[in-house]
């Protein structure tokens, strides 16, 4: 009994004590170094500025207030996400690209009324240019699509959808460029 209280001694609990807090700290120094966030970002070294262009509007159908709240979107993320500053232009990540396609298509038909449910959809062109590391370079499309009642009218579900599907195109977005994905 007398050995299995000196083992629980404070004397020998020390060094225990000591080895362990060494190894938690390494570790977030180690996590620091390499340039990642809890978010999962992940850079390379010396980048730490991006800038956005406004997206132009190339879709045949065109929302006016896209370009813009889209653009504001894809800034934000990158600003809440990141530790990468916001710069105007020239930053080390340079982001650009235009919506390509704003649609309704019918999507399910019903024989008594025709069109039950309608398909409304967005397509984003992106194209990301990095200057210190051009195999990061990358033009791509994403898109994605909600599916809405054909009896509402669209002007009363346009916005609330637009800004579900660019949520949810600004989360690909950043997937592929921070998140190497």
């Amino acid at each position: 009994m007398v050995q299995f209280q000196n083992w629980f001694s404070k004397s020998s609990l020390k060094p225990v004590l000591w080895c362990a807090l060494l190894s938690i700290s390494f570790v977030f120094n180690s996590c620091l170094f390499k340039h990642y966030s809890f978010t999962g970002a992940n850079f390379p070294p010396g980048i730490e500025t991006f800038s956005v262009d406004l997206f132009t509007n190339e879709a045949p159908l065109v929302n006016p207030q896209l370009t813009i709240n889209f653009t504001e979107k894809l800034k934000t993320k990158f600003q809440t996400q990141t530790k990468l500053g916001l710069v105007a232009q020239q930053g080390d990540y340079q982001i650009s690209g235009s919506i390509v396609d704003y649609r309704i298509d019918p999507a399910t038909l019903n024989a008594d009324v025709g069109t039950a449910q309608n398909q409304f959809s967005i397509k984003v062109k992106v194209e990301l240019v990095c200057p210190k590391y051009p195999e990061k370079n990358l033009i791509k499309e994403y898109s994605f699509f909600k599916i809405y009642d054909a009896n509402q009218p669209f002007e009363s579900v346009e916005n609330p959808l637009s800004d579900e599907i660019s949520d949810n195109i600004v989360q690909q977005i950043f997937a592929a460029i921070a998140l190497d994905w």
